[in-house]
């Protein structure tokens, strides 16, 4: 599973962290679900095959990452960054156990939560070894 490199990648982007408004505490990037507490924006992320599938030769690891804002602005700018992070090509994200030599952004869709605020899921696609 190579989720947890990939938050620590994203968990140290300065610019990712300013648009998340994050801070040493929290930061604003969550497994699964985002706590009852949490305040917007943030980023959830899970993976749609945990532990990933096999092709020919490398490990293939689907996530979505669900970013929730006050509004379209702020989603759509917190994306942007994401997928300046994330749509890469070999060695961008540093890995101890991994060798990440693809990641590409396969879609997603924009929604209103139940409390009227601004979701987009973006989808991923890793390929690592």
């Amino acid at each position: 599973m190579i989720l947890e490199e990939i938050c620590s990648y994203l968990s140290s982007d300065s610019a990712l962290k300013a648009a998340l408004g994050a801070d040493e505490r929290d930061s604003k990037i969550y497994p699964n679900y985002a706590a009852i507490t949490s305040r917007v924006p943030y980023l959830v992320y899970r993976s749609s095959n945990p532990g990933g599938s096999y092709d020919e030769v490398l490990s293939e690891e689907g996530v979505t990452f669900v970013i929730t804002g006050e509004d379209y602005g702020q989603t759509a700018a917190i994306s942007k960054a994401l997928s300046a992070l994330l749509d890469l090509n070999c060695g961008a994200i540093p890995s101890q156990e991994h060798n990440i030599y693809y990641a590409k952004k396969i879609g997603g869709s924009d929604y209103m939560d139940e409390l009227g605020r601004h979701c987009r899921a973006v989808n991923f696609i890793f390929k690592f070894r």
